[in-house]
């Protein structure tokens, strides 16, 4: 931060922020509050999810600290998590945890602008490194607050904050499409296999008449409709985990649902508690039984042994493997295997039943076409999953970098005609001196501190209160904004609204003199 851009100052959180009200809600016992801890912060949005409650006597012994809207919520706990959020209107009034630090954005500093900064990789990572502790590694409120901020003219703070959202808007857009891939690669992969299970992925036309029950559809001249069983056998070899203890052993959480992929797996030795198992031998495919609708099939290429939840499958003459496997982890083998699931709490389907369920078998040449057809459209899908999987990497990365470049003066132009923060800053100790300097104490009241944040003053209130002070040649939007010390956008609200009043108590006129538009007080 030593080299800040004209008109930038360095300074504290603390020098920025203003004081909050802590109280304890057991001295209300059968009052309700909303309480926000930890596990509230959305960290992948840093949003606000749903607040919990209780009543006063219920109340956990963090449950201390009261929030207002506009709020910065930053957890001082596992800091490098980024549970950071802005508290929204909605929960103005509700308590927060003495593991949160509540950073409450005074008039030197935007509220926007603030929780960006504390959102940044460079304030988090000076937190991170601060942290105490390896077990539950946290900093303490004296750390936020002493942690250092690049401070801009309040106007560049509002450039900056307009910018750095339009930017992420549209980062966020990105990532939401983004999230949309995998759903649609899964939902095209099916569609490759409905095609292949019709004959029309390798261009043949299905034939009316060749079905083979009533939930089965038409299949080319030259396919067959066959039970299961007559295609395929189900190998049944149980084992003891004692005879074999170095031998791999799958089971149904091994393998990734509907892609047909093997996820890690151990030995017997690793795992005491096995059960027996069943033995399964290089080509044959394991197939899950329970919840048939996962889809769980996978072609292996060694020995070892399976969960009693699984099939070993062996594919008789004629059958080429893969086409097997294909089938089986299709939605249309899963709608048939749905039809024999057994009615209990945990759904599968047993081996009498998936050895009647029906069974498409081309000749074994469309079969070897069919299974290459697949493979190369699975093996491009394939491809851009990787590539959406890289994308998404990148995005967070993206965002971190719109926020370096911004606080670091790079993100809009500086106006030289804005008041230094320098001077800001020097308004607000002055303003904090003389209010410490007051004789005047103030002792604290649950009730009446409970009072005050269940009902804030709003922006419009805030505004109509203000002008009552305001010069007779009346101020710019900017020297309102500086008064106020709201949000850009609530301030713009709020003035549209007053200025649309039937009988409004603020008006917008042309000063000659400046040959600017200002607001001013409507006359009496």
């Amino acid at each position: 931060m030593s080299d800040l851009p004209h008109g930038w100052a360095e300074t504290t959180i603390g020098d920025v922020t203003e004081p909050f009200v802590s109280i304890d809600p057991t001295k209300e016992p059968n009052v309700e509050f909303r309480y926000l801890d930890i596990g509230s912060i959305d960290k992948s949005t840093q949003t606000i999810g749903e607040p919990k409650t209780f009543l006063g006597r219920d109340a956990p012994s963090r449950a201390r600290r009261v929030i207002h809207e506009g709020d910065v919520l930053f957890s001082t706990v596992r800091t490098y998590l980024k549970n950071i959020a802005a508290v929204p209107e909605e929960l103005d009034g509700a308590l927060t945890s003495t593991g949160i630090a509540v950073l409450r954005a005074s008039v030197a500093i935007d509220q926007r602008y603030l929780f960006n900064w504390v959102c940044s990789d460079e304030f988090v990572g000076k937190m991170s490194g601060a942290q105490d502790g390896t077990l539950y590694p946290a900093v303490t409120d004296k750390d936020v607050s002493g942690a250092r901020v690049p401070l801009p003219p309040l106007p560049e703070q509002r450039r900056i904050v307009a910018k750095v959202d339009g930017l992420t808007a549209r980062t966020a857009r990105a990532r939401k499409e983004l999230n949309r891939i995998p759903t649609l690669i899964a939902r095209y992969k099916q569609r490759l296999l409905a095609l292949a299970f019709f004959g029309e992925i390798i261009g043949k036309r299905p034939s009316k008449g060749k079905t083979f029950d009533s939930g089965c559809w038409d299949i080319p001249d030259d396919w067959d409709w066959m039970r299961f069983v007559d295609v395929a056998e189900i190998a049944s070899n149980l084992v003891k985990p004692e005879t074999i203890p170095d031998l791999p052993h799958i089971a149904p959480d091994n393998i990734e649902a509907g892609t047909a992929r093997l996820l890690p797996y151990r030995t017997i030795a690793e795992d005491k508690l096995i059960s027996a198992k069943n033995r399964f031998y290089p080509g044959q495919v394991l197939y899950s039984k329970i919840r048939p609708y996962l889809k769980k099939a996978v072609i292996v290429d060694f020995d070892g042994a399976c969960s009693a939840d699984m099939y070993p499958i062996s594919a008789r003459s004629g059958l080429n493997p893969r086409y097997l496997l294909y089938w089986l982890i299709s939605d249309d083998f899963a709608q048939f295997s749905a039809r024999h699931e057994g009615r209990t709490v945990l759904p599968k389907i047993n081996q009498k039943a998936l050895n009647a369920t029906p069974f498409p078998l081309p000749p074994l040449e469309d079969q070897t076409e069919v299974v290459r057809r697949i493979e190369s459209a699975f093996g491009w899908l394939d491809r851009l999953a990787n590539e959406h999987a890289a994308a998404a990497k990148l995005l967070p990365k993206l965002d971190g970098a719109i926020l370096a470049k911004a606080f670091r003066g790079e993100l809009v132009p500086q106006d030289p005609n804005d008041e230094p923060a320098s001077a800001l800053l020097e308004r607000v100790a002055v303003e904090r001196a003389e209010r410490a300097a007051s004789p005047r104490t103030r002792k604290t009241n649950t009730k009446k501190d409970r009072a005050m944040v269940a009902k804030p003053v709003s922006t419009r209130t805030r505004l109509l209160d203000d002008c009552k002070e305001w010069p007779a040649s009346g101020l710019t939007y900017e020297d309102v904004a500086k008064r106020v010390a709201r949000p850009y956008d609530d301030i713009r609200e709020a003035l549209f609204e007053l200025l649309s009043d039937a009988k409004p108590q603020i008006v917008q006129a042309f000063d000659p003199d400046r040959e600017i538009i200002v607001l001013r007080r409507a006359a009496a």
